[in-house]
């Protein structure tokens, strides 16, 4: 079977609590229930992908336990195909704990139990079928065999760089070397390139080779590049609930029009309404647009769809 987007890793469930506000050292502070959530930074964009019609494949380490059944039926109602899944015994899923405020946003306490994704010879198999595979950076020997797996067969590699990111140094200067596009938050920009300057890091980056880079930047906005052209897209004004997952929405979004070949200005100006849209529903997939619904928020905003 061949795929748009193959994503390994980066799944958990999101354990979500509603604060009146985050909490200061040594406090005890009120909190309410929001609910039991599948999440994860690559799982979510595997999810919203679907949603904008392309063919999404994912795999990752699963724990044996409510956690990870709950991740594979969510799989199963957006279309991913999770058939490479490898469930561990005896072990707990990945999660997560977030603390929301009232105006939207969140700080997010990670519980990881698993290293690097699987790279079977079958899941090896998948990726070279696949227009893209997407990751997070990892180690050198398993990136490699993970790049060359997905260059192999034509395809590009994509990477997510948060400042939570698995690897740091040179072991995430030499997955950036073997990724064609890389999204970055603002904190995993300065992580990536050791500078506080927007344009000087996205230089530095493409500097290595990378084809294009995007960065998010939350309520600012984004920005794009290539070696050729530079654009950025303020953030679209609309009422927020719950600002998990807008990113990983955004990666998606910009793949469809990637893949399209769209001008960067588009792909850009597509993936900021798609997040737009999300952070109007709780949780990282409450909100996940269909194309039709990004392309009419976008006639409906007054910008060229």
């Amino acid at each position: 079977m061949t795929y748009d987007l193959f994503c390994l890793g980066g799944s958990a469930v999101d354990l979500m609590l509603r604060v009146p506000r985050l909490p200061l050292l040594d406090e005890k502070l009120e909190t309410a229930f929001a609910g039991c959530l599948p999440g994860g930074l690559v799982a979510n964009t595997a999810c919203a992908a679907t949603r904008l019609g392309l063919q999404v494949g994912w795999s990752g380490y699963l724990g044996d336990d409510d956690f990870g059944r709950l991740v594979l039926e969510d799989f199963a109602r957006f279309g991913v195909d999770s058939r490479y899944a490898v469930s561990v015994q005896g072990t707990n899923s990945d999660f997560t704990v977030i603390l929301l405020t009232p105006g939207g946003e969140r700080t997010i306490l990670i519980v990881s139990n698993f290293s690097e994704p699987p790279l079977t010879a079958d899941i090896l198999k998948a990726l070279s079928l696949s227009r893209l595979g997407y990751t997070l950076p990892r180690a050198p020997n398993w990136f490699e065999r993970f790049s060359r797996a997905v260059h192999s067969g034509g395809g590009q590699v994509i990477v997510d760089v948060e400042g939570s990111c698995p690897v740091k140094g040179a072991d995430l200067d030499a997955a950036l070397r073997n990724s064609d596009v890389a999204f970055f938050s603002r904190d995993g920009l300065k992580l990536a390139t050791g500078s506080d300057s927007l344009e000087a890091g996205v230089r530095k980056l493409l500097e290595i080779g990378i084809h294009a880079v995007v960065v998010t930047l939350g309520a600012s906005g984004a920005v794009a590049a290539t070696r050729d052209e530079f654009c950025q897209h303020p953030a679209f004004q609309v009422p927020v609930v719950d600002t998990t997952g807008a990113g990983d929405c955004f990666h998606a979004a910009f793949l469809v029009g990637w893949l399209e070949n769209w001008e960067l200005r588009r792909c850009l100006r597509f993936a900021s309404a798609a997040a737009a849209l999300s952070v109007q529903a709780l949780g990282a997939r409450g909100g996940l647009p269909d194309r039709v619904v990004v392309e009419r928020f976008l006639t409906q905003q007054g910008e060229e769809v």
